[in-house]
């Protein structure tokens, strides 16, 4: 079955790195309370020269409105390439969200710490 591999920091962060279609790779805090596909830098965005297709209001932790540019990135996913639709941040953060966790197996061991996802599909 196709997977992604990654690692729980010292921090006890469980992260994964991201494979774009150009060759780029960041990588990415797994966040099962963001139920979009990726949050990305706006520098690595503007790097990678994704397109902004549109902008949408968003609530964060605490409430929080912010305003954000969506873009779209071509992946590598679990042995596909897929497009998905990127929340552009204005900060440092770089996120996965449950979108792109859809139909697999998320597996985090503390004692390993190691990261996998599964494609159960």
């Amino acid at each position: 079955m196709p997977h992604e591999s990654g690692n729980v920091t010292t921090s006890r962060e469980s992260r994964i790195g991201v494979r774009f279609t150009d060759g780029a790779e960041i990588e990415c805090l797994i966040d099962t309370g963001f139920d979009g596909a990726l949050m990305l830098p706006r520098r690595f965005v503007e790097r990678l020269q994704l397109p902004v297709v549109g902008r949408l209001v968003f609530q964060v932790a605490g409430g929080t409105r912010i305003n954000a540019d969506i873009a779209l990135a071509e992946v590598e996913w679990l042995a596909e390439a897929r497009t998905f639709e990127v929340v552009v941040s204005e900060g440092e953060d770089s996120l996965i969200g449950t979108e792109m966790l859809d139909g697999t197996e998320l597996t985090i061991n503390y004692v390993a710490l190691t990261v996998t996802i599964t494609n159960l599909n």
